[in-house]
Parts: C-alpha cells; structure tokens; sequence
C-alpha cells in the first residue's frame, strides 16, 4: 500500500539522516584533526531537501521546499534535477515533485536483520505481555520522538502509540529517556526553539522544571509521563544505548493511570530490565556515572 511504502521512505531518509547527522558530529569536535564543514556539503543539502517529504505533503512545488529551507530556488531546481535523473525524486504531470521509487529500494538493502527494531521486537512482546500493557520503541527525529514499533496489549482498554507516530520530547516518557542525554548543547537548543505547551493539567512547561525531571532520568535510567501528555495516562520509559554510550533509542509501556500506578515499581524493574537486554544485544553500553 502507498502508506506503507511511504513510511519506509522516510523511515530510511530518518536513519540516514541521523547516520550523516552523527558523522559530522564526530568530523567537528574540537580535537579531531579532520574538522570538516559537512554543513555547507553537497550531502547535506540533498537531505534538507528529501526531509521536506512528509506524509501530509508527498508532493512539494519548488518555492515549498526553498523557502522553509532559505535556499535559492535556482540552487533547489538543480539539485532536485539531479536527484531526479537518480530515481531519488519524480516529477508529477503537475510539476510537483515527490519521491521516487529507487529510495525506497535503497532501503530495502538495510540488513534489518542487524536493525533494532529487530533485535528490540521480540523483547517488547515480552515485556507487553508480562505487563499486559503496550509498549513502544522509538527513536529521536530532531526535536521529536518517532514510533518505530508497537505491541499491544490484551487490555480491553488499550494506550497504544501507532507506528510512524511522532510526540514532542518534554512530555513523553519516551522522549525524556532520550533527551536526558542529549548533550548540553543540543539540550540548549531545545529549549531554545521547542515551545513548552500545555497539553495536560500536568504538563511541565518551565525549562527549569524540565531540567531538574530529566536529571531524575539521567540518574535512574527511568523516565515517566505521569499524565503529562494526556490525561488518565501513565507511562514509564527508558533508554537504549548504542556503543559510544549516546542515547539511540528508548521504550516504554503505556497504560491506564488506575492500572499502572500500583505497579509502579515492578514496572519500572521490568522497563530497565528489557532496556538493559536490548543494549546489550546491540553491542551498547551505558553511559558511567
């Protein structure tokens, strides 16, 4: 279906993205001798442009994608044709841009085998199922977490987080898990340009109340929603680590607040319990305190 297909194109437009992302972080540190501007690259502008692609506007004008971006509409025309002589995009009859088919058979030569959503499903099926309760893996795009996966729970009265779904990171369980070690940097441009609304009575929405909670995390490896992004929810979360120690996913188990607050503590066990097998079979490690 085009769904599905869509979201495996941005699903590897993600993981690439965070890929290039993570390398030039590592070709700019200070100490490396190789300091490289990847920003001002060929490569990077080609990935500003695909993340324009969403599944609310899978076909884009050329002023749709320039003006967002402050790229000159000219430089946007050539590097789209280039992509387009690729199969990267496709051109409409109507002179609208989109996606184009070779991107989504690039993705399909991913070892998913070796993926964590592979390694982590069979963990979260189990953990749902000795919790009876949902659980969700995600990973951070930008300044949001998006679901990559998610087993359901018998419960008549489920909390379940749809796959491709995308929440803001202050008020998630699963988001705090992975700001709370973001590094500072990146932790103050969040602040900077993420607005802290009100989506519940609970909701925090002071930068430092956010910090002094994400602390929390950063000290326990766990994280909760305690009714902070709807009302009557309750989730708890934790991270996923990868080798260097950096925050490269996280899960966590939603469910009815009447449910969860009981089981607190065994739930939370359970949650840094399957976070810490997942880590580990992906060859990560946690960060030392």
């Amino acid at each position: 279906m085009y769904t599905c297909k869509y979201f495996a194109w941005q699903l590897h437009i993600i993981i690439i993205s965070s890929y290039i992302e993570h390398m030039i972080h590592l070709l700019n540190k200070p100490d490396n001798p190789v300091n490289l501007s990847v920003q001002n690259g060929s490569v990077y502008k080609t990935f500003q442009i695909l993340e324009q692609f969403t599944r609310e506007k899978p076909e884009l004008t050329i002023n749709e994608i320039a003006i967002p971006l402050g790229i000159n509409r000219s430089t946007v025309f050539r590097f789209l044709n280039s992509l387009k002589s690729l199969g990267i995009v496709e051109r409409t009859e109507a002179g609208l841009y989109k996606l184009g088919i070779y991107l989504f058979e690039l993705g399909l030569r991913v070892d998913v085998n070796q993926s964590i959503v592979e390694k982590a499903q069979p963990h979260l099926r189990a953990l749902s199922n000795e919790i009876q309760e949902s659980t969700c893996l995600a990973i951070r795009d930008r300044v949001d977490v998006l679901c990559l996966v998610n087993e359901e729970s018998s419960q008549n009265i489920r909390i379940d987080t749809l796959v491709g779904t995308r929440n803001p990171m202050y008020c998630t369980a699963l988001g705090k898990s992975i700001l709370a070690f973001m590094d500072g940097d990146f932790m103050d441009l969040y602040y900077e340009i993420t607005s802290l609304k009100k989506r519940t009575d609970n909701t925090i929405i002071t930068e430092s109340e956010s910090r002094k909670d994400l602390q929390k995390v950063k000290k326990y490896f766990i994280s909760y929603d305690k009714e902070e992004f709807a009302d009557d929810v309750y989730c708890v979360g934790t991270t996923i680590f990868d080798i260097n120690e950096q925050p490269v996913a996280a899960i966590s188990i939603s469910g009815l607040k009447r449910r969860m607050m009981g089981r607190k503590i065994e739930i939370s066990k359970a949650i840094l319990n399957t976070g810490m097998k997942i880590t580990t079979e992906i060859g990560g490690h946690y960060p030392q305190k």
